[in-house]
């Protein structure tokens, strides 16, 4: 918090110094400055000086400074000042994401009308952290047959680039249900839910960030399907959906009598389909 009080001091007394520097330039007949600079300067001045005045002050600013040295040394160290609690804030996030433990919201705290989506966003939290480090087997337990294989391929290419997509701080915004349908014994729930985070992507051996920003809050909402086996007497058997052959203790995956696949049954739920709506 003090970083940051530091920072916002910083940056007013920047733009003080181009905003007086424009306010005391004389007129120049043509500065040839035609392109925009930085937003975050041009949102301190209105319509009409952000394309002129803005640039035309930061141009008299650089003037001053080789004119007058004193200036040059305080504008230079207020720009590595600047730099300087960025990139350490930048650190303490990289580190705070890479070293973060998962916590997960205590389901028994919501109504019980809530408490399948409070489920459904532990089960998005826990599958992003077993993506952030590799954690395949969790993947696995947490995911459809189909939704695993995409992960796997998507973590190998990150595994060959020496990168890890970091997701750091994830909260729960909201959600809310939108269908819900059991077919041959499997329940089907689609809901949309919001989330925030910070999410970009870490260069692992060359230590640094390579995609989005360290420093940003992104907000999701996505559309996600989740399915789970209804326990039922008649599902519950141990028997081969194809020949009803008995199959208990069977591990292979297979039927031994008529070779056909068993599909393992979740009676908890697994993520099927994530689908970004929006994001911002």
């Amino acid at each position: 918090m003090k970083n940051k009080k530091v920072m916002v001091f910083l940056c007013i007394t920047l733009i003080f110094l181009i905003t007086f520097c424009y306010n005391i330039m004389p007129i120049l007949a043509d500065s040839g400055f035609d392109s925009s600079f930085d937003s975050d300067f041009d949102s301190s001045f209105d319509s009409d000086s952000s394309s002129d005045g803005g640039s035309g002050g930061l141009f008299y600013l650089v003037y001053l400074c080789f004119e007058y040295p004193l200036l040059g040394i305080i504008v230079l160290a207020i720009i590595i000042a600047l730099l300087y609690f960025h990139s350490k804030k930048a650190k303490e996030v990289i580190s705070k994401a890479l070293t973060s433990k998962l916590e997960l919201l205590d389901v028994s705290k919501y109504p019980e009308e809530k408490q399948l989506e409070i489920e459904a966003f532990n089960i998005y939290k826990q599958i992003q952290y077993a993506w952030m480090n590799f954690d395949e087997e969790t993947i696995r337990k947490c995911t459809t047959d189909e939704m695993y294989n995409m992960y796997l391929m998507q973590l190998d290419t990150l595994k060959v680039k020496n990168q890890k997509n970091l997701m750091y701080d994830i909260k729960y915004l909201g959600s809310n249900i939108k269908k819900k349908e059991v077919i041959n014994g499997q329940e089907t729930i689609i809901m949309e839910m919001r989330v925030s985070c910070h999410d970009f992507i870490y260069d692992t051996k060359a230590n640094k960030v390579v995609r989005g920003s360290s420093s940003k809050v992104n907000y999701y909402t996505y559309e996600l399907t989740y399915v789970k086996t209804v326990n039922t007497k008649e599902n519950s058997e141990d028997i081969c959906p194809s020949c009803g052959a008995p199959v208990k203790g069977n591990n292979s995956g297979v039927c031994e009598y008529c070779r056909s696949t068993l599909i393992s049954k979740n009676y908890t739920l697994i993520l099927s389909k994530k689908k970004m709506i929006s994001q911002r």
